[in-house]
């Protein structure tokens, strides 16, 4: 009876107790916004010790039970960890704040993930928040200004042109076309792009809305496990997917005008007319007449009677207004996401229009994405994505610019009936009216690109995934021009109507499969990754260029209208890489942190018994901040050790080498037998049995830090990086009888530098937040050998003499030393130099008297950055926000492409004379050490044209405003933000030509630096 009763107590109690902890449980229900207001969806939300948890949704609401005394804990990637004592109530909101540091950042790295706290590489992340900031119409230029160690050099203005050289932590290798191409800035040399898995040499068709992040890979242990194609660097870029959840609707939309900027003034009527009558002057001076002045010209000498009376009227044609133009500037992007815990989607459908500031210039592109990912079972994963674009890019005419700026000012554009005058004088035969260009000039560019991956994904075990990855990229490219009569190039002549069309096809793939195994036991964690990969790349190209057509009617749609075949060629290549990789990560006690990788590549280019090498790295990071001793210090927030060596491989793609480039191959000609041209083959290449792989060697110190609760954060790193074993092509002397070379490892170089990047929370303070981005690089780039026998190697490019010289950088500019002009009162002193007043005055080196090129010309510069940097400034009131950008580079050189241009054309003859740049030049009544004398520059006028081409430039201007989210929730709309954005409005430079970023580049076809004012909205729903 005793028993039954005590069993009947507990079970009262037991019952009792289980109530009243039901009873005490609430549904508690609430928002969790920024420090904007502005609601966050997709926060993890958990009752602290529970299993379960949930996410907010898109309007950033929750809903959970919890009791007072339970701990809610919200996370969200890029914010801090918040963790709140539940009091009782039904209500709770909360705010995160933005993470600085965002050590729990997941970083992409080669065939996987990590935290970023638990990088041991070099790994820089570049946030769709930042490529959204920038709002540029290429991937690429949203880069600009944001890391540290990558430079970028835009080398084309055109819309759609997607001309950049960017270097990751320098130039290692020489390239062999090096006289046709930069010099040291070639091409070949850019990074590995990986979109989603599948490797590119480009990415400029992708719509930068689409992107959610870009990760660059620096240093060779995080570049190793890609072996070859790593060794200049790696970006690895991700585009949207689709998160679990509700549909998610996105729509972004800018519109915007943009105008040319930084226009050197030219002469206008009464200038040109000086400038005719000085140079007059000048050519008197180079012929030893020093005594004659411009009082002494007779100017009916040099201008005919047209050109008189156009004086005498006034004209004074502005051909540079009369060509330019503002240009409209859109995109539209719309993406939807969503999904549920078994399978996400995505979609995304953009259109860009690009004009550019001169007619005919223009870039459409469309693009359109897709994305799938299900977890068919418990074991089996299966995605896919498709991307595609289509695009045209018309070049308009590549004379228009040049000839507005050559024109005299003294021509008339058009004749009395108001119709276009084909030469602006009788007396000019050479530059044609600018005006008729547009209607007469078509350069366009049509291609349809296709990327795509399938990857199926088994977990045979805890712990254990098998992924094979098939990704195809397809390119299939048009360009077709036609000359007008009426266009420069043709003059009005019918036999010199050309057109020409050229279409390209390219297909490549990767096929991956990747093995990953994870442990984490105790102090211990393991993750093992193995790659079997393949790459295929092949592609092919027709040319057909036809001249000598009747009408202009047919454009380049018809080449069979005209009669002189001039050019009807092809041509095929294809390489293939085959690769196995293995890479270990291991943490003790997730404070001591170790990866080796192992990657053994293939490659078909290389000679046979060279084609295979093996390309090691290992890392190491102490993570200082998990120590006791670190436990109870006040200083750091962060602190992290890195150290690491790997080596990675170059197969001579990077040095001009094609497919077959280390074979012997044949090349066709002619030769006269008797009276008859034959022909014949000939020997164009020599056979190098021994050529063999291209090797990096380099070594990374790193240190992570944070301070004041991480409000100061950021990374320096140290790298010394070892080129050997450079593929070049060797050219072999005529007389040897091979009109090529062979290409052979022929040098070593090196690259030693610092990175730094900070991150700072200036003000955080009520509803104001001053966040500050800044990273500064330093690369000193040198040749140690070349030829084996230290022997220079001179060559040319646009113009720039430069010397691959031992000792000094790849692409070090070699000539004579400007050191002003030579003055009237040095008369003798400039004679015994064989040169006058008024001629360019260079440094006598060795002293002896005379100036000679073997004696008297030196490294001046180079064309690389000495420096560079970034600064960013990102401030938050309420619901207003304001950004901008700084992109710097600074200590490099070029010969100006714009002065050689456009100072002054013909000037020795003066009744030839161009237009050109408005300089404070020399004359006996102005003896400037500006520029030299009209018709009198000298046997050394070359050396004024090396400008220093350092700059800042404000990349962007973007004030911004959200709507506050008691009206998005009238509205049902999760977020609305509209912005104003000014891009490129400063330039700062000692350049005084159009664009200092690309002052080496040809001036035909070139394009003027713009400034775009555009207004934006970004919707999300």
């Amino acid at each position: 009876m005793k028993k039954t009763k005590f069993k009947l107590l507990t079970l009262f109690f037991l019952i009792a107790f289980s109530i009243n902890s039901w009873a005490q449980k609430t549904q508690v229900s609430g928002v969790v916004t920024d420090q904007t207001k502005q609601s966050i969806p997709g926060v993890n939300v958990v009752v602290k010790g529970s299993k379960g948890g949930i996410s907010t949704d898109m309007d950033g609401k929750f809903r959970v039970e919890a009791k007072p005394g339970d701990v809610i804990v919200f996370s969200y990637l890029g914010f801090r960890t918040l963790e709140v004592s539940y009091k009782g109530g039904a209500t709770l909101d909360v705010s995160l704040k933005e993470d600085s540091a965002q050590l729990d950042e997941v970083v992409v790295v080669g065939y996987g993930t990590v935290k970023k706290n638990d990088l041991t590489g070099s790994v820089s992340t570049v946030s769709a928040k930042q490529i959204q900031q920038a709002n540029k119409v290429d991937a690429i230029s949203a880069l600009q200004g944001q890391t540290a160690g990558v430079v970028i050099q835009r080398t084309d203005n055109k819309p759609g042109g997607g001309g950049f050289n960017i270097r990751v932590r320098g130039a290692s290798t020489i390239n062999s076309n090096e006289t046709t191409t930069a010099g040291g800035f070639t091409p070949g040399q850019n990074p590995l792009f990986i979109v989603d898995g599948i490797f590119m040499n480009d990415i400029s068709f992708l719509n930068p809305a689409d992107i959610s992040r870009m990760d660059i890979l620096k240093d060779a242990s995080s570049t190793a496990i890609y072996g070859s194609r790593g060794s200049n660097g790696v970006v690895l870029v991700e585009t949207k997917r689709g998160k679990s959840g509700k549909l998610k609707v996105e729509y972004s939309n800018y519109v915007g005008s943009k105008q040319a900027y930084n226009l050197p003034s030219i002469f206008d009527g009464p200038g040109y007319v000086n400038l005719v009558r000085d140079a007059a002057v000048g050519v008197q001076f180079s012929s030893g007449n020093i005594n004659y002045r411009a009082s002494d010209v007779n100017l009916e000498s040099f201008l005919d009677p047209e050109e008189r009376q156009n004086i005498a009227d006034g004209v004074s044609t502005d051909w540079v207004g009369l060509m330019l133009k503002r240009g409209f500037q859109t995109n539209h992007t719309l993406n939807l996401s969503g999904g549920n815990d078994k399978t996400v989607y995505s979609a995304s459908l953009a259109y860009t229009l690009d004009e550019g500031t001169l007619e005919g210039e223009d870039f459409n592109r469309y693009n359109i994405s897709g994305s799938l990912k299900s977890d068919l079972n418990d074991w089996l994963n299966l995605s896919i994505s498709n991307y595609v674009t289509t695009a045209i890019q018309n070049g308009g005419s590549w004379e228009g610019l040049r000839s507005s700026y050559r024109l005299k000012p003294i021509g008339r554009p058009y004749n009395d009936d108001g119709s276009l005058r084909f030469f602006p004088t009788t007396k000019e035969t050479q530059i044609t009216n600018p005006l008729f260009e547009a209607d007469n000039q078509v350069k366009e560019t049509k291609y349809l690109q296709y990327i795509g991956d399938i990857a199926l994904q088994i977990k045979p075990a805890e712990g254990f995934t098998i992924t094979t990855k098939f990704s195809p990229n397809m390119k299939f490219e048009r360009y077709g021009e036609y000359r007008g009569l009426y266009s420069k190039d043709v003059v009005g002549q019918p036999a010199l109507r050309r057109a020409q069309v050229n279409n390209s096809n390219y297909f490549s793939y990767s096929w991956d499969n990747i093995f990953n195994y994870k442990l984490n036991k105790g102090i211990h964690a393991l993750d093992v990754t193995g790659v079997i990969s393949r790459f295929m790349e092949r592609s092919e190209g027709y040319f057909n260029q036809v001249r000598n057509f009747t009408t202009d009617e047919f454009l380049f749609y018809n080449l069979n209208a005209g009669t002189n075949r001039v050019d009807v060629s092809s041509n095929f290549s294809k390489q293939t890489l085959e690769s196995y990789t293995g890479r270990v990560n291991y943490s003790l006690m997730d404070r001591y942190l170790l990866t080796f990788t192992g990657r053994y590549d293939g490659a078909s280019m290389l000679a046979a018994g060279n084609k295979w090498a093996f390309f090691p790295s290992a890392a190491f990071a102490w993570k200082i901040m998990e120590e006791e001793f670190m436990k109870n210090q006040k200083l750091f927030s962060n602190a992290k050790i890195r150290l690491s060596y790997g080596q990675t491989g170059n197969n001579g793609a990077g040095g001009g080498l094609a497919p077959l480039g280390s074979q012997a191959l044949l090349a066709t000609g002619t030769t006269n037998l008797g009276d008859a041209a034959v022909p014949v083959y000939f020997v164009n290449n020599i056979a190098n049995p021994e050529l063999q792989w291209e090797r990096t060697s380099e070594v990374n110190l790193g240190f992570d830090f944070g301070f004041l609760d991480n409000k100061i954060n950021g990374s320096i790193d140290v790298y010394n990086r070892k080129n050997t074993d450079i593929i070049f092509r060797k050219e072999m002397p005529a007389y040897t009888g091979f009109r090529g070379g062979a290409y052979t490892n022929i040098g070593e170089s090196t690259n030693r530098g610092i990175e730094i990047g900070i991150n700072t929370v200036n003000i955080d303070k009520g509803d104001f937040k001053w966040t500050t981005n800044f990273n500064f690089a330093s690369n000193r780039n040198t040749l140690d050998k070349i030829y084996g026998d230290g022997k220079d190697l001179f060559y040319g490019v646009n113009g720039t003499n430069m010397i691959h010289r031992v000792g000094e950088a790849l692409g070090a500019i070699y000539d004579y030393e400007f050191v002003g002009i030579w003055q009237l009162d040095e008369a003798l002193e400039a004679q015994s130099y064989g040169q006058q007043p008024g001629q360019v005055k260079v440094r006598d080196i060795n002293g002896d008297g005379k100036i000679t090129p073997g004696d008297d010309r030196k490294v001046i510069g180079q064309v690389a950055p000495k420096w560079t940097g970034g600064f960013t400034n990102t401030m938050n009131y309420k619901n207003f926000d304001f950004s901008f950008l700084l992109n710097i580079s600074q200590g490099n050189m070029y010969k100006s492409n714009f002065h050689s241009n456009y100072a002054w054309g013909w000037d020795v003859e003066p009744q030839r004379t161009f237009n050109g740049y408005d300089v404070n030049y020399w004359t006996p009544e102005n003896q400037s050490n500006d520029w030299n004398q009209p018709g009198n520059a000298g046997p050394h006028g070359g050396a004024i044209q090396y400008k220093d081409v350092s700059f800042v430039k404000v990349g962007y201007m973007t004030l911004g405003y959200r709507l506050p989210s008691t009206t998005l929730e009238k509205l049902k709309i999760s977020n609305i933000r509209v912005y104003a954005t000014v891009q490129n409005p400063f330039v700062f430079s000692k350049y005084d030509g159009w664009d200092p970023e690309n002052a080496g580049r040809n001036q035909w076809g070139a394009a003027f630096m713009s400034r775009t004012l555009m207004t934006g909205i970004n919707l999300s729903f």
